[in-house]
């Protein structure tokens, strides 16, 4: 009968009342050791009844379970003194404790039910007649008040659980690279109470988990950064080694979540058992992000204080949305360089930025119609502090976060822009350019750096160009347009970098309005394997981009023959190792005085230079399709490949044999069959004369 109670819907006691109350409970606690203990004993073992509840009891060691009776007697003898502002904090914290061990609303409430029926049984045979009644009603109306505080605890997780699945989704549609995605998702994870750390690895090539991102301060300093001294145990996915029989081996290998619910109980984590009761840790996760094909491609581990803490009904679908969404995460950035990069060498390349790091080297860009050096583009690199050798921007770049690349655009615009100073005045006055990411599209700090610093330096803005990197996820909106224009209204020069290395790229030269574009330098990677194709891209790239208003310079000329081609084929400036290999500032001005390409386009020296001339000699026959009679002047056109053969000594070789039938069957008509199989011939023979020249 004493389940239906409801003293919250009645008046006030009397003061009189309320003072006989207290008094009461003051009468009632010299016996109060004995009854607490018996009744606190008859609760646990009606829990462990249970399986539920049960499941989750058993996941604490003997210690936590004795602690957790303990904080219960506490807490049951408090009820003996009334209600204060500390009793509802206290409440409030044991109901996020149970949010924490895994423990469900719903189950909150049973157990309350079952305390409260206990606890009337308990105590209605331990008190006076004459006081039982008021005694239960008060204790009635005090733990409705404690469940519902306990509940308004557990809903405090519940709602930053909540918040931080806002935050992870709002990252996912925002974020401009892997990694600022990634440490945005660790972020909002780490302002869950009871996560203690959590990290984000991929295994090398020896099966060792390489942690790339992480948080939690103690979890690093601990353990992270004691792996590669051997002071703490590594991870790996490999399961013939004790190391790979956690959480994390487990779940690379099976490509599904693991859980290890309770430290104290699970034999698998005993390699890492020190460290981890050293930093608290009572429970992980390892959550397997897949790709497309479901094969596994990094690991999320989260560890917690708790134990139970993921193995909830609702803590399992956290995990599983969050393997998702990081599975699509990977999938939009499956075009960022994938080579595992360890946490404490992401932390090496960050302090040196941040430390005077950073070294700008300087490439020339040269003019290809004049041979001389028009300007120089700024190249980052980092500087070891033991003075070793320069880390390149393939080594670094790929771990770099939105703040990173900030800071590294603002230093090397800045240290550029003092180097193009003392060129000019030691008498070498010549432009720069620096590379700069599509976020500065997004992020108004990087025209502000680029307005303040051409204030500081008194610049003519044209004479610095800002050569924006090639990215597939441009932001394209409002925001970008006003940016772009705010960028146009400095009156620098704006390039589009690495043209031709994905389709991206050809969308914005189309739709964004460059003064420049960069040939990507992969495109002359395949001239050993297919020369002519390789060739023909170039010059159509080159062509489209003078159509569009724009200048092309060719990247990655790295030969004599490569210089040749990019002029033949009309590129307006050229830049590589075959021209001048990136220098310190102090280099530049010597450099200068001592260089001049010599350039002669109707006499090439090099096979690639004259199968250029030829591809062009080609495109011209087209032309004279309709004026047959034109032909004869276009066979005495072919100068160019007559006269390296004879500057070469190749009369009667293969290629000068082609060359005749060429030539012969050029008067038959471009339409027969004779000339098609003499230009197939001399195609293959200009394939050979390439390859020989680049050592294949």
């Amino acid at each position: 009968m004493y389940e239906k109670l409801n003293i919250s819907a009645e008046p006030p006691a009397p003061a009189e009342q309320q003072a006989a109350l207290r008094a009461l409970l003051a009468a009632v606690q010299p016996d109060l050791n004995g009854v607490v203990e018996a009744f606190i004993r008859q609760f646990y073992d009606e829990l462990l009844k249970q399986t539920r509840f049960s499941r989750v009891l058993k996941l604490l060691s003997e210690t936590e379970f004795s602690r957790l009776r303990s904080n219960q007697e506490r807490h049951l003898r408090s009820l003996f003194v009334g209600s204060s502002e500390a009793s509802v904090r206290v409440a409030r914290h044991v109901g996020r404790v149970h949010a924490l061990i895994g423990l469900d609303a719903s189950w909150l409430v049973e157990a309350y039910g079952l305390y409260t029926r206990l606890l009337i049984g308990h105590f209605a045979a331990w008190v006076e007649p004459s006081e039982r009644a008021a005694l239960l009603r008060y204790f009635i109306t005090r733990l409705q008040d404690e469940l519902q505080w306990q509940i308004e605890g557990h809903e405090d997780i519940v709602r930053q659980f909540d918040a931080a699945l806002v935050r992870i989704d709002a990252a996912i549609l925002t974020a401009h690279t892997l990694s600022d995605l990634l440490r945005a998702v660790l972020g909002a994870l780490e302002n869950i109470e009871g996560v203690l750390a959590g990290t984000i690895g991929r295994p090398d090539a020896a099966g060792v988990v390489q942690f790339e991102h992480a948080f939690g301060s103690r979890f690093k300093s601990l353990y992270l950064d004691r792996i590669d001294s051997g002071e703490a145990a590594f991870t790996t996915v490999r399961g013939d080694a004790a190391e790979g029989l956690g959480v994390s081996g487990r779940a690379w290998r099976s490509r599904e979540v693991q859980y290890t619910a309770s430290y104290a109980c699970d034999p698998a984590i005993l390699p890492w058992k020190d460290v981890a009761d050293e930093l608290g840790v009572r429970s992980a996760v390892s959550i397997p992000i897949l790709d497309a094909s479901g094969q596994p491609i990094a690991l999320m581990d989260l560890y917690s204080s708790y134990p139970g803490f993921f193995t909830s009904s609702t803590r399992r679908v956290f995990v599983e949305h969050l393997q998702k969404v990081l599975g699509l995460a990977f999938a939009r950035y499956a075009h960022s360089p994938s080579g595992v990069v360890p946490y404490a060498r992401r932390q090496f390349y960050v302090d040196l930025l941040d430390h005077s790091g950073l070294q700008m080297r300087y490439q020339p860009v040269v003019n290809l119609k004049t041979g001389r050096p028009e300007k120089f583009e700024a190249l980052a690199r980092l500087q070891r502090r033991d003075g070793g050798e320069l880390i390149a921007p393939g080594e670094f770049l790929p771990v770099l976060g939105a703040h990173d690349m900030w800071r590294l655009f603002s230093l090397g615009l800045e240290q550029a822009l003092h180097a193009r100073q003392r060129w000019a005045q030691q008498g070498v006055d010549l432009d720069v350019s620096v590379n700069m990411p599509p976020v500065a599209l997004s992020d108004p700090r990087y025209v502000e750096r680029v307005e303040q610093l051409l204030r500081s330096h008194a610049l003519d803005p044209r004479r610095l160009t800002l050569e924006l990197l090639e990215s597939s996820d441009l932001d394209i909106s409002e925001r970008r347009d006003a940016l772009l224009a705010r960028f146009r209204a400095t009156g620098v020069r704006l390039a589009e970098d690495d043209l031709g290395s994905g389709y991206s790229s050809l969308l914005r030269l189309d739709s964004f309005p460059f003064d420049e574009v960069k040939i990507d330098q992969g495109l002359l990677g395949g001239l050993g394997k297919a020369p002519r194709r390789a060739l023909d891209f170039i010059q159509h790239l080159t062509r489209l981009a003078h159509d569009l208003g724009s200048t092309v310079v060719v990247e990655g000329l790295e030969s004599a023959g490569l210089v040749e081609a990019a002029i033949i084929l009309q590129a307006d400036a050229g830049q590589g190792y075959g021209l001048a290999r990136p220098m310190p500032a102090d280099a530049v001005v010597d450099w200068v005085h001592g260089f001049h390409l010599t350039i002669n386009r109707d006499h090439p020296r090099t096979a690639l230079g004259i199968y250029a001339a030829h591809l062009l000699w080609e495109q011209r026959l087209a032309y004279m399709t309709p004026w047959p009679d034109a032909l004869p002047l276009a066979a005495r056109a072919a100068t160019a490949l007559h006269h390296y053969i004879e500057v070469e000594g190749l009369e009667g070789g293969p290629l000068h044999l082609a060359y005749q039938r060429l030539i012969s069957a050029l008067s038959e008509g471009l339409e027969t069959p004779a000339f098609a199989r003499a230009q197939q011939d001399m195609r293959r023979q200009l394939d050979l004369l390439v390859r020989a020249e680049l050592g294949q």
